[in-house]
């Protein structure tokens, strides 16, 4: 090949580069500033229901077309949300789908496009995925392990502490538990830790672990009455760990439920969807778990008391049974089921409802009205999670 031809091929390959590179920077030019954003009222559907997702256009301030006249197409990248080329949004399975907007201009044909995340989910999800970061009073929702328990941060009952009465009335409210209670002396103070499982409400079953204080010692043979008040031990808070297991089969197989994590409490709960076949006594429901006292001193002043209420000692923690404990320092593990000194309400209730068919109930309970509504709250709550 001569110089003379090298040259000119040469130059026509320089020529088309120059060309291609042109092209291609008026092309990206003219899809410069150029761009898509999608919205909608909220970032979740519910299974069966309708979102509406719109679309906005932007173009250069120089463009001659207006948004109307690109024309969009819609998809979704996943089968839990499908969209029609309008932007409605269908709910089809618990799950996340990425709803996309593709838009092609009308003068190069090039596209670009923008995408929105779309949470579908159940009603029951919904709710639970507010109260994952959020609370309702005072509940809120462990992800994890799929269980609700108060937020002892900002639940109202640290202002209310607590009186032996409660348990009393809570089985006429649909609230029925096993419990034993501890009351000893430490640091000067009057200390209770008060344990439950049972069913909460209609809806929901679970185990609770309270630690409490009053002022002033408890005397010598001093008995702690219905009405004697105690604080929630908010500012002095203990480590503890319970996990709850259930015979939802009444065959002598308890089968895991949750593990409310082990941390500092005044108020270890947790409470799960589902109704006990039997709620007094709440035996198909078995609770383990340890606490950390503040030192050996405490922690073998509650192990008096669980001696007391009925538990047998055991030598470690890896031989606990059926209602036995363990003292390893100042920690106390325990594995309980049977053992409840919640008073039998069978007959009460039966009365109560014969009042109630009968219309008598009125004028018996009327004085007590406001009482008793401060006690239905938290099976409403219940309810209001569950649907």
């Amino acid at each position: 090949m001569s110089r003379k031809t090298a040259s000119a091929v040469l130059a026509a390959v320089m020529a088309f580069l120059m060309m291609f590179s042109v092209a291609t920077a008026g092309v990206f030019a003219a899809l410069q500033g150029y761009s898509v954003k999608l919205d909608a009222p909220r970032r979740y559907v519910h299974v069966g229901t309708y979102l509406q997702v719109t679309a906005e256009i932007i173009v250069p301030e120089d463009c001659e077309l207006k948004p109307e006249d690109f024309k969009i197409v819609w998809s979704s990248d996943s089968e839990h949300c499908s969209v029609n080329q309008n932007g409605l949004v269908y709910g089809n399975t618990p799950g996340y789908s990425n709803i996309i907007a593709t838009v092609t201009d009308p003068a190069s044909g090039e596209t670009f496009s923008g995408s929105i995340k779309i949470s579908c989910s159940t009603a029951v999800d919904a709710v639970n995925d507010y109260l994952r970061n959020n609370t309702v009073m005072g509940y809120r929702f462990n992800g994890s392990e799929k269980f609700y328990y108060y937020d002892q941060d900002v639940a109202w009952q640290k202002t209310t502490g607590f009186m032996n009465a409660f348990d009393y009335v809570s089985p006429y409210l649909t609230i029925n538990y096993d419990y034993v209670r501890i009351n000893y002396n430490y640091g000067g103070k009057a200390r209770m830790v008060q344990l439950w499982k049972g069913q909460y409400g209609i809806a929901f079953y679970g185990s609770e672990i309270g630690y409490y204080y009053r002022d002033g010692e408890l005397k010598e043979g001093e008995e702690v009455s219905a009405f004697t008040p105690y604080k929630c031990a908010d500012n002095d808070r203990l480590k503890m760990q319970t996990t709850l297991y259930w015979d939802k089969d009444r065959n002598g197989d308890y089968q895991y439920q949750f593990t409310v994590p082990y941390d500092d409490y005044w108020w270890c709960t947790g409470f799960r969807g589902g109704h006990l076949y039997n709620t007094e006594p709440c035996d198909e429901l078995r609770m383990e778990g340890f606490v950390d006292f503040h030192d050996e001193e405490e922690a073998s002043a509650v192990a008096k008391g669980l001696e007391e209420c009925g538990f047998t000692r055991k030598d470690s923690s890896s031989a606990l049974e059926l209602d036995t404990y363990a003292q390893d320092g100042a920690r106390i593990s325990f594995c309980w089921q049977n053992i409840s000194e919640a008073q039998n309400t069978v007959v009460v209730k039966a009365t109560i409802n014969a009042l109630i068919t009968t219309g008598s109930i009125a004028m018996i309970f009327m004085p007590l009205g406001f009482f008793f509504m401060t006690f239905i709250t938290m099976p409403i709550i219940f309810l209001l999670m569950l649907f």
